[in-house]
């Protein structure tokens, strides 16, 4: 039963009952049984009533004719489905029936003879069995169709659905076909347990609600596959086919042979080598085959030497292994591949290619989610043409920048309005039925822990008392008085004396105090000031004893808190004052049995205890021994993370020993805190409870720990780290985000799971047993990405699902099964990826905009609350003067020095006061501010700094020192350098250095400039000193220069307010990374725990028999360990970077898994259970922690805007009344076509008619699918139909341009932005046909790259379907008008991207890859060469792909013997990581989210002018209606609604007859209603 709906009382029932399953939206037809039965069971069925009352209201009276709520079966069935057994025993069959799925195994039972299976097949005919009768008893308990009945509701047709596929399964199973595509259906069972669980459903329901919207933004990107994969077909189809193949009439004697028919590298399959045909200027030609290399030599020989070794009766080609080949004897058979032509095998086992539509939008699909595009953008621009990486990059920003963050925009607005509305939901529930909540508990996040805990104390001090009790009467003592009990119980309910419920309280005297509750030292953790400022009564006036509490409260407070000794003082002694004054009375109120009990030896040591506690107290809540925890965890953190591989055998001992000291440190804290609290007040703060756990571990470690051997408990303690947060409150209101959303966040793991869960059963059903790779030695063996378990089923799928190498998967998948299987993959990226992952964004989005206004209250009593000694009058009274007298201290401080220095003050200085930097007078100051003043001075500012931006472009360090260029480049720089001295030097002296309200350093911006300037007089002065021998500052320094660019900045005033917003949005940015950083460090030094010294393996040719090190080692290989390793803490962080980025996670993975030992050679998937370790740092880290960037930036921008907002409503005001305006006057003109002849005027009326606008769409959308028809090598025949099809689309598109142009004349015709596209689509449309006739008839030579781009410009016709589709075009709107902002963030990538490509030319430009020194990520296509390449190569990073490979190849070790062709700088190893980790961050998790907040907003705003012009149209249609408007102008909607003029206007009565409009030809004569419209003062006019 769901707890959201409350028991309905039957009988003679309320309506609210009958309404239930109307007004609550998605709530379960059998769910409201069930409450009915619950209250139904009273009603007796049998009695006279029952013919007039029905028990079930909510049901259908009869179902299937004859069946009343009382007959016999279904009066059964009714109670059998109102029972809360039923959906329990349901839900049980369903996790059964998970389980059975999940023991599928695809290798093994294929034909089903084992035992295994064959028991697996008797729990699926079972578990069928159950759902069909589950479906068979609910349909007759309510009925098949209709609204409340088992049809009605969307879930039980999904039940419904799965029940008759498993029918036609077993049908088809009896006549021995077997369709596998049905027996598929049975992993949709699982989603019958979406129904189940109510907070699942509210979440998919929310989901459902996003698709109207979610489904314009589908339109959108179906729109942009079919332009790019028309004009992907038009250009390239058939071009990466090319291979250089031998020359036509090349022939080989007979006893040689060649080895390939075309050239095939190595990895012929992953990296074919493709050519561009004569007529295609392509980056490759067949000129640029490599020689072929042998043993590591290239091969020197040719043809003529293998005839002259035959010649001589020896073999043509020296054997590969003798040492001949060492010299490079052996013939270079690639030397003869020239010729470039056309072949059968595209690229990735053919899943790469333009061919057609189809594949083309593959491709499409692929390059959209960033993964391997830049391989594919490689090839076409080898087979081609370079320019063709503008047509990728486009469809990058559109596609992944745009589209994907529209999605992510819809699914985060509507998930507000849908939480919102749930919320009120529930909250109207909750009024009526008391019951807990699903989705948002109105609760706060600890609260759970609170009541359990008060909860299980009830309970003890119950059984507390009873065991008293009945001990009192075995012992046969009378009972004691009630009223004592009575205030003992009142006190332990307080909270405060939770200790065991012990009559003695710890700081306080018992007190029948009704604020006391308030008052209970719960958060005893939290630094005092905080829980005590928060825990103050309204007025203490109405409850002395809390004001007495209280103030000696404070007291405790004020002593552990006393920094500012003497001041505090005073205070101090007067709530000592206080508290004994009221121990006093405290001991009074207790009267005789405390003095009995003092009497004896017991009493005093009970005393003594008290006081100890008292004290204890006061220690650990001071803000000294908090601070000690602190820093005590930060040196712990500190010792853990020293730990490396080869770490000397001293540090490990002083680790071990440092253990034992922090343990006892913790173990002892505990101690303290739970004599001074006692053990229930410790237990109620759950931080306690952690705190408690951790010592626990660390002691059972410590004492397990008799091996030595590091233990994995000892990681546990790495979560102290999370107990500093407490000591950060920023820190905590973000944490606080977290935990509130994590309801929600919950829900939404349970989906995933079950989302991960049914396409892996899927795909163990369609790829499973199908993915296998062939190894060197001729083995086939399962490639590692596979669906051969569940297990790896679901790695594959959540590897898919984080985006990384999943096009490897799909290439597989295409070619094992085919090529079908791409809608698989296309299915699960777009609902994984583009739905539900955007789903947690808008979850954590919503929570960080809800914190927000929260937030905002909550700096304010932040402020009230920093020091609660403010609460006590004397204590605020006595700070209050100690901090005036101490700012007069100051300021007579500063008063005496400037005395004291004007006695030595120089007498110029006091001649020049107005003059700038005491050395330029008034006239020279104000000639500079008049230049500076001037309009042209910025720009002409702005042109040198482009200029310089220029020449720092052209800056690479592979110029020859004395050439011509390296010359200007020097000249060149001394130009700017004095430029921007001489603008420093106007800027001084007109505004002054630093004295003064506008000087020159008080600006940042400034200060930016001055510094870029100095850097480069410093490099100037250096460089002319003798630069060769401090060639190491000379590079500093030329390096900073790159950074000149920033000056831009402050010069574009749109640039200026993105880059301040962003400023702005720096502090809660930096409280993200904190956490984040918390997190990276725990999982490091786990990592550095786990994997330390593991991931070494064994590089040689032949490494099967190698078992560690030593075999390594005696065999002549390498003992090399991969690049991202978790060898220390700082190895570990950059591994876990590259993690968290999500790209190159999974080799990292493989490692992890094969990783044996240290030394030890690793073995495939040695230990699968570290899977749990990288998967739960994906999820926690990648999905949770960094989307919450999204929430950060998105709330901040929001916040930016807001001080903006009041203008805007202004100007949104004003344009609303301008609009409205405009609207009124529109409706009084005479229309322009009145005066039109008939002929025109039928004309006017058929091209303003809504059907001619279907028409034409129906044409487009048939023209754009026979130009998405044609393909590769298309027969002749289809050639010549697209041809006429293409003449009728043209000739339509004509005509129906001319019949616009009759109608509107030209003037109106151009002013329609729609109709000058279609002009445009007509002429080009019509010059395409013509020039095509012409090269036909071969009367004209043309250039075929002409016709070929003319024949792309027809896809510009798909624009008019826009026309059309209302919704599309709103979110176009949306992304228009979010586009001056976009563009400023535009420009800020450019920037960022200049300055970090000048700086990667200079660091890396002289990174070699070739055959001796092979690259991971960089190619020939991805260098630092030069400024154009690096800008090409950062733009690949910045989508994430690949990038760390490039960061890889950046940190090579500098081999011992490099020549001078190999240039090697050791210093890379550690700028190299900062440089691309730094600037993966910006572009990545920063820029691009801004985005998606300029978006949010904007798709705010445009759903409010929907409104508003929804609104005015409205307003117009009233005052139209109501005759305000009928008769100003001609037209008016008298006529009952219909278009009408007003005829001549009566004398006597003033008005004027409605006459129907001739033009309107939907209506009939016999339409005129000749009613009359009042006339307002204006002409008549006759039709």
């Amino acid at each position: 039963m769901t707890s959201e709906e409350c028991p309905v009382p039957l009988g003679g029932v309320s309506p609210v009952g009958a309404g239930l399953c109307e007004d609550y939206g998605p709530v379960q037809a059998d769910d409201i049984i069930e409450e009915a039965g619950g209250a139904g069971d009273d009603v007796s069925i049998g009695s006279d009533l029952s013919t007039l009352v029905v028990p079930f209201p909510e049901l259908a009276p009869v179902v299937f004719f004859c069946l009343k709520q009382t007959t016999c079966p279904r009066s059964w069935c009714i109670h059998m489905v109102s029972s809360p057994w039923f959906e329990r025993i349901s839900i049980m069959v369903i996790l059964l029936n998970c389980v059975t799925l999940g023991m599928y195994q695809p290798c093994e039972n294929i034909d089903c003879t084992s035992d295994r299976c064959q028991i697996l097949q008797a729990f699926d005919a079972f578990i069928y069995i159950f759902f069909a009768l589950e479906m068979v008893v609910k349909m007759v308990a309510l009925g098949i169709f209709g609204r409340r009945c088992y049809l009605g509701d969307t879930w039980n047709r999904l039940d419904f659905f799965i029940v008759m596929s498993g029918m036609v399964e077993y049908s088809l199973d009896l006549q021995n076909i077997n369709l596998s595509a049905i027996r598929t259906v049975r992993v949709l069972r699982p989603l019958k347990a979406i129904n189940r669980v109510p907070s699942m459903r509210i979440l998919v329901n929310l989901l459902l609600d996003t698709l109207p919207m979610l489904g314009n933004v589908l339109l959108l990107c179906f729109f942009v596959f079919f332009i790019f994969g028309i004009i992907g077909v038009q250009l390239w189809a058939g071009l990466l086919r090319n291979r250089c193949y031998l020359e036509e009439n090349f022939t080989l004697s007979s006893g040689l042979t060649l080895p390939a028919p075309y050239y095939q590298p190595e990895e012929d399959d992953e990296r074919p080598f493709i050519c561009s045909l004569a007529q295609d200027n392509g980056i490759m030609s067949c000129g640029d085959v490599p020689a072929r290399r042998e043993g590591g030599r290239t091969c020197c020989l040719d043809r003529e030497d293998a005839y002259h070794r035959q010649s001589l009766g020896l073999i043509p080609e020296p054997l590969v292994n003798s040492s001949a080949s060492a010299v490079g004897l052996c013939i270079n058979w690639n030397q003869y591949y020239t010729r470039c032509h056309t072949g059968h095998n595209n690229p990735h086992k053919g899943a790469i290619n333009f061919d057609n539509i189809v594949y083309a939008w593959i491709v499409i699909f692929q390059v959209i989610t960033l993964e391997g595009w830049v391989e594919i953008m490689y090839y076409v621009m080898d087979a081609h043409s370079f320019y063709n990486f503008i047509y990728f990059i486009f469809l990058i920003i559109i596609g992944s920048f745009f589209m994907i963050n529209l999605c992510l925009v819809v699914i985060a607005t509507q998930f507000s309005e849908t939480k919102q509305r749930e919320h009120q939901l529930m909250q109207e529930q909750r009024a009526q039925c008391l019951s807990s909540s699903t989705l948002a508990s109105l609760h706060e996040p600890g609260d759970c822990y609170e009541e359990l805990f008060q909860l299980v104390c009830h309970m003890l001090r119950k059984a507390r008392r009873r065991s008293v009790a009945l001990y009192n009467q075995l012992r046969g003592r009378p009972l004691p008085p009630p009223p004592t009990r009575g205030r003992g119980r009142g006190g332990g309910r307080g909270g405060g004396s939770a200790n065991g419920g012990e009559r003695h309280h710890l700081r306080q005297p018992q007190s029948p105090c009704p604020h006391q509750s308030k008052l209970d030292p719960v958060h005893s953790s939290q630094p005092l000031g905080n829980s005590i400022a928060l825990a103050v009564p309204q007025n203490t006036e109405d409850c002395p004893q809390c004001a007495a509490a209280l103030s000696l409260r404070q007291g405790a407070g004020a002593v552990g808190d006393s920094a500012n000794g003497e001041e505090e003082e005073g205070a101090v002694e007067e709530t000592d004052r206080e508290e004994n004054h009221l121990e006093e009375k405290a001991e009074e109120g207790e009267g005789v049995k405390k003095k009995r009990k003092r009497r004896s030896c017991f009493g005093h040591c009970k005393d003594m205890w008290d006081e100890m506690r008292k004290k204890l107290w006061g220690i650990v809540e001071s803000k000294y021994f908090n601070r000690g925890i602190m820093i005590a965890i930060l040196i712990n953190t500190i010792s853990m993370g020293i730990e490396h591989h080869n770490q000397p055998e001293e540090l490990t001992n002083v680790l071990e020993i440092s253990n034992i000291v922090f343990t006892s440190m913790f173990t002892l804290e505990m101690i303290l805190k739970l004599t001074a609290f006692g053990f229930f007040a410790y237990l109620r703060n759950p931080y306690n409870i952690f705190d408690g756990i951790i010592v626990i571990i660390s002691v059972c470690e410590i004492i397990g720990q008799s091996d030595g051997g590091l233990s994995v408990l000892r990681t546990f303690r790495l979560l102290r780290v999370i107990k500093l947060v407490r000591f950060m409150p920023a820190l905590r209101r973000q944490l606080v985000v977290l935990m509130k959303t994590m309801d929600n966040v919950a829900t939404f793991c349970m989906l995933l799971m079950l989302f991960i869960f049914i396409f892996s059963i899927l795909g163990m059903h369609i790829f499973g047993c199908k993915f296998s790779l062939k190894t060197d030695t001729g083995d086939t063996v399962p490639d590692r990405k596979n669906f051969d378990s569940l297990l790896w089923a679901i790695v594959t799928v959540f590897q898919i699902l984080t985006q990384e190498d999943w096009n490897m998967v799909l290439y597989n998948g295409m070619a094992s099964t085919s090529p079908c299987a791409a809608l698989y993959f296309v299915a699960l990226m777009t609902f994984g990826n583009y739905v539900l992952f955007n789903l947690l964004v808008a979850i954590l989005v919503e929570g960080f905009q809800a914190e927000g206004d929260a937030n905002r209250s909550y700096s304010e009593d932040d402020r009230s609350s920093c020091n609660f000694d403010e609460n006590s009058d004397k204590l605020k009274d006595s700070l209050h003067l100690s901090g005036m007298a101490q700012r007069n201290k100051t300021i007579l401080l500063c008063f005496r020095i400037q005395k004291m220095m004007e006695v030595y003050r120089p007498e110029w200085c006091e001649t020049r006061e107005d003059w700038s930097v005491f050395l330029f007078s008034p006239q020279n100051r104000r000639v500079c501010q008049s230049i500076i003043a001037y309009k042209m001075f910025d720009y002409v500012v702005l042109a040198f700094i482009f200029s310089n931006c220029i020449t720092v472009a052209l800056e690479r360090p592979k110029i020859m020192q004395g050439s011509l260029e390296r010359v200007f480049l020097t000249i060149s720089n001394y130009v700017f350098t004095a430029i921007f001295v001489a603008e420093m030097t106007l800027k001084v002296v007109s505004m002054g250095l630093y004295i003064g309200e506008q000087a020159y350093l008080k600006s940042s911006w400034n200060v930016l400039d001055g510094f870029l300037v100095f850097v480069s007089l410093i490099d100037i002065v250096v460089s002319m000193a003798g630069g060769a021998k401090i060639l190491g500052v000379l590079r500093v320094l030329r390096l900073l220069r790159t950074l000149r660019p920033l000056r831009v900045i402050s010069r574009a005033p749109g640039l200026k307010l993105v880059v301040e917003t962003l400023i702005t949005s720096l502090k809660p940015i930096g409280n993200i990374v904190l956490i984040c950083c918390a997190f990276f460090i725990i999982f490091g030094i786990l990592g550095v725990q786990l994997f330390k010294g593991k991931f070494f393996y064994c590089f040689g040719p032949d490494v099967k028999n190698i078992t560690n090190k030593s075999d390594c080692l005696q065999a002549n290989y390498k003992w090399v360990h991969h690049k991202y390793n978790f060898d220390n803490l700082g190895q570990a962080l950059m591994s876990l970077f590259v993690l968290a980025s999500k790209d190159g996670w999974v080799n990292i993975m493989y490692h992890g898994l094969d990783a044996v030992g240290v030394d030890q050679q690793p073995v495939i998937n040695n230990s699968p259970w570290m899977l749990l370790y990288f998967i739960s740092f994906l999820l926690i880290v990648s999905f949770f922690v960094l989307n919450m960037f999204v929430g950060v930036v998105v709330e901040n921008f929001h916040k930016c805007r807001q001080n903006q907002e009041v203008e805007e409503a202004k100007r949104r005001e004003d344009k609303r009344r301008r609009r409205m305006e405009k609207k009124r006057r529109d409706a009084q003109k005479i229309p322009y076509y009145a005066s039109y002849s008939p002929l025109r005027l039928w004309i006017h009326t058929l091209c303003t008619t809504y059907y001619l606008d279907l028409f034409i769409t129906f044409i487009i959308c048939i023209n754009v699918i026979t130009m998405s028809l044609e393909h590769y090598s298309q027969p002749r025949s289809l050639d010549l139909v697209l041809k006429y099809c293409n003449y009728f689309f043209t000739s339509t598109f004509v005509l129906e341009t001319l019949l616009k142009l009759t109608a509107f004349g030209f003037r109106r015709f151009f002013k329609d932005r729609w109709n000058q596209l279609d002009l445009a689509i007509v002429l080009l449309s019509v010059m395409g046909i013509t020039l095509e006739e012409i090269d036909y008839s071969a009367s004209l030579p043309i250039n075929p790259t002409i016709i070929r781009i003319m024949r792309v410009l027809r896809i510009a016709r798909v624009l008019k379907l826009l026309k059309m589709a209302k919704g599309m075009r709103a979110l176009l709107d949306t992304v228009v008008q979010a586009l001056p902002q976009v563009g400023n963030l535009g420009l800020l990538f450019m920037l960022l991207f200049f300055i970090y490509a000048a700086l990667g030319v200079e660091l890396f430009g002289e990174l070699v890859c070739n055959e001796d020194y092979p690259c991971e990520g960089m190619s020939r296509h991805a260098t630092f060469e030069n400024f154009g390449m690096a800008f090409l190569t950062l733009f690949q990073v910045s989508t994430g792909d690949n990038w760390n490979g490039i960061m890889k190849d950046t940190l090579r070790e500098c081999p011992p013997d490099y020549g001078p062709d190999y240039s090697c700088n050791p210093s890379l190893q550690f700028i190299s990581p900062m440089y691309f980790v730094s600037f993966v961050l910006t572009a990545q998790f920063v820029l691009i989210n801004v985005v998606v907040a300029v978006l949010m907003k904007h798709l705010d705003d445009s759903n409010k002018e929907a409104k508003e012009e929804a609104e005015m149209d409205a307003e117009i249609e009233l005052e139209l209606a109501t005759g305000a408007l009928c008769c100003m102008g001609p037209e008016g909607v008298c006529a009952g609604g219909k278009k009408v003029f007003c005829g001549e206007v009566d004398e006597q009565t003033h008005t004027a007859p409605c006459i129907l409009s001739p033009f309107q030809f939907k209506l009939r004569t016999s339409d005129i209603n000749p009613s009359v419209c009042t006339h307002t003062n204006t002409k008549p006019w006759k039709t």
